[in-house]
């Protein structure tokens, strides 16, 4: 069956969860399809949102839930979808899910006239809690209980923080009736917080997972910022699974890295890079780098300080070979690449075409990097730009850091 030129594959075998309980056809949707607090698997999956967007997919038309990846495709990179649609359908992958064109021909044929699948999903990306010991500059109060009094500090609104919101994770019920019913056809996990490492309820499913008997075949791929290494009981689970594919969140390094990502212990991160690139063959652990208005300078020196580290295990394989795969913050708009002025982005363009030009060979997660230069050209939203400055002064000023002396070159240009 020909695919469209919007279609996706996650409305056919995904669902994501916010800590809220939101549910969301993947995690970059911009548009909730219900709510876990409220609703079961079954009633959110064959929502009207859900629906409909199958509808419009399979008739070739734009999905507004979708925006961040046709923002993406228009800025020059492969967006989620295009690669959740190649790794689905095309290729095989040890760290993420595969059905291939046929069952996924099968799924399109068991979608009814008014876009009801006769099929439940086989994919789930559950962010379990808000607990995180970091209070990164991009980040906010649902995905980080550190964020809830640096907001307020912020001058941001929190009269209507509803911590109950979170309480669908604890609904044994949901997980007993709901979730474990559906392990038999699930291949697929995504897991995240807050930070899973630190989340009860993280080992608390892995458990229940291992019990069911159905670990061997599913592969689980995290969300982690690096900084806890995995106790002993974590590493004894991820043996009974299929793949366990490690995404650590590293945006830059040494004190850069510690800004972005406050207050991260660097050294720490470091430790935790050299255990697990002697992790068991069935772990694979990589880096994710989401690249804003902060880091996009640096990028190149933190490609160097990766590639000085000689990892063996970290980050390697055909598609990395030693750099990390690359996402985009596109809210809030002032730390969105986009945001920088032009002038600033024609330094580091330039500084982009250099580091390039110095790889003979090439390869994805390099091409990724660097398209990453078209993406931040392609739209100019530098109007948010003394919005940036402002709100790199309040978190100085709160927290006590200093971007001058951190990002002295970035700085310089902007002229704090």
């Amino acid at each position: 069956m020909e695919r469209s030129k919007t279609f996706c594959v996650k409305p056919w075998v995904h669902m994501a969860t916010y800590t809220t309980g939101e549910a969301l056809m993947c995690c970059v949707a911009r548009e909730p399809a219900g709510n876990l607090n409220t609703q079961t698997i079954d009633e959110i999956w064959n929502s009207d949102h859900y629906k409909q967007a199958r509808l419009r997919m399979l008739q070739g038309k734009k999905v507004s839930a979708c925006q961040k990846c046709y923002d993406e495709e228009f800025g020059g990179i492969k967006s989620h979808r295009v690669i959740q649609n190649y790794l689905w359908e095309e290729q095989r992958s040890d760290n993420e899910g595969h059905v291939g064109k046929d069952h996924m021909d099968m799924l399109l044929s068991l979608t009814r006239e008014d876009g009801t699948l006769d099929a439940s999903p086989i994919s789930f990306d559950f962010r379990l809690g808000n607990t995180c010991n970091l209070q990164c500059v991009m980040c906010g109060p649902k995905d980080s209980s550190k964020w809830v009094t640096f907001a307020k500090q912020l001058g941001q609104d929190m009269s209507n923080w509803d911590t109950s919101k979170f309480n669908w994770v604890e609904n044994e019920k949901f997980w007993t009736e709901q979730f474990l019913p559906l392990l038999p056809n699930i291949n697929h996990l995504i897991l995240a917080g807050g930070e899973p490492m630190y989340l009860k309820q993280h080992t608390k499913l892995l458990e229940k997972i291992v019990d069911s008997g159905h670990a061997n075949h599913i592969k689980i791929r995290y969300h982690s910022n690096a900084t806890i290494i995995p106790s002993n009981r974590i590493f004894e689970l991820w043996k009974e699974f299929e793949y366990i594919d490690l995404c650590l969140s590293i945006d830059c390094y040494e004190e850069k890295n510690s800004y972005i990502r406050y207050p991260d212990h660097w050294n720490d991160i470091v430790d935790t890079l050299h255990m697990v690139d002697t992790a068991p063959k069935n772990i694979g652990p990589r880096i994710n780098c989401t690249i804003n208005a902060i880091n996009m300078f640096y990028m190149p020196e933190y490609i160097e300080w990766l590639q000085s580290q000689k990892f063996k295990k970290v980050s390697q394989g055909e598609i990395f070979k030693g750099l990390p795969f690359v996402g985009y913050v596109h809210g809030p708009t002032h730390l969105n690449c986009k945001a920088l002025p032009e002038k600033i982005k024609t330094i580091i363009a330039d500084k982009f075409d250099d580091w390039y030009k110095g790889y003979d060979e090439k390869w994805f997660s390099l091409d990724r990097i660097y398209s990453a230069k078209e993406f931040m050209l392609s739209e100019d939203k530098s109007k948010h730009h003394d919005e940036f400055k402002k709100y790199i002064n309040q978190i100085d000023r709160i927290r006590g850091t200093d971007f001058t002396k951190t990002f002295p070159e970035l700085a310089a240009l902007i002229r704090y």
